[in-house]
């Protein structure tokens, strides 16, 4: 068996979850917080021999990328210089691009590493237009959505829709309500010319998270009177069936995204229609096992110790 990584901030819960559960299955388990590179931890890309490449971690254990079997990716904290990028043109700035082209380089090696969930899949993450494109040339219903800065184009969506939400491009911030008064002149030009936005037809009904590890397919259903269910800290969940062709559906999109593992939010409307809204790369789901007793954390660890067999 090979060594696994942890990647995520020291204080995050489910960082320090599945340190512990993987530590129960294996003693080849290390912790890594991108911040502490390069300051406080190193990482060797060696083109000469190629076979040592190797990342030391902050109490000086040193491990050769190749070894390692799999990661579990649940944040990123940028590098130790993050904050130094917006003065463009600095050493400090330079820097920071360096550490973290070097970070990149390591996540898209090419080599045997499985990654929960790879750079490719954090992309299509943060990139919500091309993942929305991605998944409604797989078949799946999405909702109506205008993406952009063009405010008669957001008026005439506004209109259309019964209901309209909107939400970052790029993510970061809750779900709203959008109302009249976001449209003012002024105010919505103002905004518009520092971002774009997201605006979607808002689908009445309920919310299904679909969990996918490893080939198995489960889901939950989420009650909350919150348009974005993840700020209700109220919210009541129960496992629930879903059809056939939306689990065909959830792993093609699994597939699709290149993830090893997700959580899916759809919508379900009254007349029983599935809305794909995202699929998360680095999901929470200790509230969700909390709730439900679905042993997610057991299938991650088993997906991951397996995961060159």
């Amino acid at each position: 068996m090979g060594k696994f990584i942890v990647m995520g901030q020291q204080e995050d819960l489910h960082t320090q979850h599945m340190l512990e559960q993987l530590k129960l299955k294996t003693d080849d388990v290390y912790h890594f917080q991108s911040h502490d590179f390069p300051s406080k931890a190193q990482l060797s890309l060696d083109l000469i021999s190629e076979q040592g490449h190797a990342i030391t971690t902050v109490c000086g254990t040193k491990i050769l990328l190749n070894d390692i079997e799999a990661v579990y990716w649940r944040n990123f904290s940028g590098v130790s210089d993050e904050a130094t990028k917006n003065n463009v043109g600095s050493i400090e700035s330079l820097s920071a691009y360096d550490s973290m082209a070097t970070i990149r380089t390591w996540m898209q090696l090419g080599n045997d590493t499985q990654w929960f969930n790879s750079w490719a899949a954090y992309q299509y993450h943060q990139e919500k237009p091309r993942q929305l494109l991605k998944v409604k040339q797989l078949g799946c219903n999405i909702p109506k959505t205008y993406i952009g800065n063009e405010l008669t184009e957001i008026k005439k969506a506004f209109l259309t829709f019964k209901k309209a939400i909107f939400k970052p491009v790029y993510g970061g911030a809750y779900t709203e309500w959008l109302t009249s008064g976001h449209l003012v002149k002024e105010h919505a030009e103002a905004a518009l010319r520092k971002s774009p936005i997201t605006v979607q037809e808002y689908i009445p009904g309920t919310n299904i998270r679909t969990f996918v590890i490893d080939e198995k397919v489960v889901s939950v259903e989420v009650n909350s009177e919150s348009v974005d269910f993840r700020e209700d800290n109220l919210s009541s969940m129960h496992c629930v069936n879903t059809p056939i062709h939306i689990q065909s559906q959830a792993l093609a999109i699994t597939k699709a995204l290149r993830l090893k593992w997700t959580a899916i939010d759809w919508r379900k409307s009254p007349d029983g229609h599935y809305y794909f809204l995202e699929a998360n790369p680095s999901p929470m789901f200790l509230a969700t096992e909390e709730r439900t007793e679905l042993p997610i954390t057991k299938w991650l660890v088993e997906a991951m110790l397996n995961s060159r067999h």
